[in-house]
């Protein structure tokens, strides 16, 4: 378990992923405005406020000694462009985690969010016990589903009317990644192989 709240990866062009720091405050005020940004996130605080902002933040940024499970994702200048991180807490003995991520629009379509993605799965397979990590974008998000095949997610299976929004529920998709080695992981390959 990785317990370096100092901790930076580095993605291809220089991107960065680091932890979500209490300074990042009103760069997620402003992008949390973004309609572009907030109408596919659903943990992210409503009113976005100053204050939800911080209590969000609360949740976000690890305690002294905690592992590292939500990063900020930072232009080779480090500015913050975007986030990834699990939902929730990752509690000890889970064997599966959900994670959600963002980036801003001008960001968008350089392959940036997959390459983000692989590194952050990376991560949190090395450091953490978990056996499956998953994420659920809206069915109505085909580049973020784009973004989650390219860095080796596959598709498992479609939600029903399984995300709450305020003025209309969403379906979702569920993709997900297994631990490399994993019994499930190994008779998938050898299932693709005998296609």
């Amino acid at each position: 378990m990785n317990n370096d709240a100092s901790i930076s990866l580095i993605l291809e062009g220089g991107f960065i992923l680091n932890p979500i720091l209490r300074s990042d405050k009103s760069a997620f005020l402003d992008h949390f405005s973004d309609p572009e940004i907030s109408r596919h996130l659903l943990g992210m605080p409503r009113p976005c406020t100053g204050e939800t902002v911080e209590e969000w933040l609360d949740h976000c940024v690890p305690a002294s000694g905690s592992p590292t499970t939500m990063f900020a994702i930072r232009a080779p200048e480090g500015v913050l462009i975007g986030a990834i991180g699990i939902d929730g807490d990752l509690k000890s003995g889970a064997i599966s985690a959900e994670f959600g991520y963002w980036l801003i629009p001008s960001h968008r379509g350089q392959g940036i969010m997959p390459r983000a993605i692989h590194c952050f799965a990376d991560h949190i397979f090395q450091h953490f016990h978990i056996q499956r990590l998953c994420a659920m974008p809206f069915t109505t998000n085909v580049s973020s589903q784009r973004a989650l095949e390219k860095a080796g997610f596959r598709r498992e299976r479609s939600l029903r009317l399984h995300h709450p929004n305020p003025s209309l529920s969403q379906d979702a998709v569920v993709y997900a990644r297994l631990r490399e080695g994993s019994r499930d992981q190994e008779s998938a390959t050898r299932g693709a192989e005998g296609a």
